[in-house]
């Protein structure tokens, strides 16, 4: 069966009533519904109770990242001297960051996403209960005096909070803005990094965050992001399934110029794929493991640039602290860059040349700090920041842009769960290979009688930064070579794979299109 996946023809549908106002239908001939008529500011009225503009909604999202990235980016600075206090050794810690990480992106992500789409928490509920846990997960974090009450405080609790605020921060922008997604959700997602370059700053300062201190500067931090993220939760809501805005027509898109560019560089995806149809494409488990090759390398980079510039004898100068906030502040500032570049050149060629800068950035930080020249260390730490952020950007833009938006949030987490593996590399795997690649035992790495745990040696160095590198270098050859945009035939023979019916305006492509009366939406 040849089935045309070019051509799109505008269907004509009556108005419908919604809670939110009304709307007409329209479908293209490859069977994609757009709903198109109700106003945001109608939708929010209905479902929050006050009126929120698009604009106002990205700064929302932006605040839900914004907040809750402290614990990601600012563990490299505070772990040293929380570390340091307790006693505990360089694994005992750093296990710590990858515990987080598993329930950040494992259970936060996917589990709230899933009960998110199906209606059993709302956004709001989602945003308040990551406020309430963040604050918790500080205190718990200041009064860790045994390795498992961090890892129970800061790991679980505070993962689950980080969690909640990511998830919530990009479901919002992938929804509202599905025809130009590329800056916005890079602005939004930027945030995650820049976020804790206040805090960064305040731990890497000499005499600020010390033994005497630090218990003081992490209970203010974790009442000043919960009550951010709890702030946050006010401007945010979901839009309806299928919601599209009216200004655009998605059916002559091809006719459009400025404004469309983004669309015409990034088409909208040839169907809303369920998770089970986004699993059974090729895409789909590319995607899951070009992310986590890539998330693996910049997760080395957010947890141990700073600590490599400690061991190699920059800490306590300013350009050991311009370039740790300097790397999470342009980590920051690069993702609604890339995503602006992507809307002329496309997701997956900009994705593939931000994975490769991303890992020869690597080898010249290694570089410069083997070479001793905390100058080079710091600019290059910098601008290596501006793209270890690419993974985390485009993995909202692909899965919506590739699989649509209806699902995006549970899809967008089956990928992201994946971030646990790279958080191994970069928080336990790394450290591990630095204490045994230096002459240490596995008793130094578990912290046992008897146990060795040397300084990390030069090449125990070199070889974690070349393992990051290739991590880096793998994800930007799969995104080439296997994630082009999926066709409708290939969402036709996946849905026949699955043993599942296609629909007919599918199935039949040159007959007239139909047009259902009435989609589900709300607050999903």
């Amino acid at each position: 069966m040849k089935i045309k996946v070019t051509s799109t023809v505008s269907v004509p549908s009556g108005t419908v009533k919604s809670p939110y106002g009304s709307y007409h239908l329209v479908t293209d001939r490859n069977g994609r519904n757009y709903r198109i008529g109700e106003s945001p500011e109608d939708i929010t009225k209905k479902i929050i109770g006050y009126r929120l503009s698009r604009r106002t909604m990205l700064i929302g999202a932006w605040m839900c990242f914004f907040f809750g990235s402290v614990l990601e980016y600012g563990w490299s600075s505070a772990s040293g001297t929380v570390i340091a206090h307790y006693h505990w050794s360089l694994v005992a810690g750093f296990f710590n960051y990858s515990v987080y990480v598993l329930f950040e992106a494992t259970v936060a992500a996917y589990i709230f996403s899933r009960m998110r789409e199906r209606g059993l928490i709302s956004l709001r509920r989602m945003a308040w209960l990551g406020a309430a846990m963040l604050i918790l997960s500080y205190i718990f974090f200041a009064n860790a005096f045994a390795p498992w009450i961090s890892y129970v405080g800061y790991a679980c609790t505070g993962g689950l909070a980080s969690g909640l605020g990511y998830a919530a921060g990009g479901g919002v922008v992938t929804k509202w803005f599905p025809e130009k997604r590329g800056w916005r959700l890079g602005f939004a997602n930027g945030a995650w990094a820049y976020g804790a370059v206040p805090f960064i700053i305040v731990y890497s300062l000499p005499g600020v965050f010390t033994n005497s201190d630090f218990q003081s500067v992490l209970y203010i931090t974790g009442a000043i992001i919960s009550l951010g993220l709890f702030t946050a939760s006010f401007l945010i809501c979901d839009a309806p399934k299928y919601w599209w805005p009216a200004s655009v027509d998605p059916l002559t898109i091809h006719t459009q110029k400025s404004r469309a560019r983004e669309l015409k560089a990034n088409p909208p995806a040839v169907a809303q794929f369920t998770p089970q149809e986004f699993f059974a494409t090729r895409q789909g488990k590319a995607q899951m493991i070009s992310f986590t090759f890539a998330l693996a390398a910049s997760l080395f980079n957010v947890g141990l640039y700073a600590t490599f510039g400690q061991a190699m004898g920059f800490k306590g100068g300013i350009l050991f602290v311009v370039g740790a906030a300097g790397f999470a502040f342009t980590d920051g500032i690069g993702r609604p860059l890339q995503g602006w570049i992507s809307s002329y050149i496309g997701r997956r060629k900009a994705v593939t040349i931000f994975y490769a800068l991303m890992g020869l950035g690597g080898l010249g930080v290694l570089g410069a700090g083997l070479v001793h020249s905390p100058i080079l260390w710091s600019i290059l730490a910098v601008l290596t920041g501006a793209v270890s952020g690419a993974c985390f950007v485009f993995d909202w833009l692909i899965i919506s842009d590739y699989f649509g938006e209806n699902y995006v949030a549970t899809n967008w987490s089956i990928p992201y769960m994946l971030k646990v593996l790279g958080g191994a590399f970069a928080g336990i795997g790394s450290t591990i290979a630095l204490v045994l690649y230096s002459g240490g035992n596995l008793a130094g790495v578990l912290g046992t009688p008897g146990g060795v745990s040397p300084t990390p040696t030069t090449g125990a160095w070199v070889l974690v930064f070349l393992i990051a590198t290739a991590f880096s270098l793998i994800a930007a050859g799969i995104v080439w070579t296997l994630e082009k945009q999926p066709t409708l035939e290939q969402y036709v023979r996946t849905r026949q794979k699955l043993g599942l019916s296609v629909p007919s305006i599918v199935s039949q492509p040159h007959a007239e299109a139909s047009t259902p009366n009435e989609v589900s939406g709300g607050d999903e």
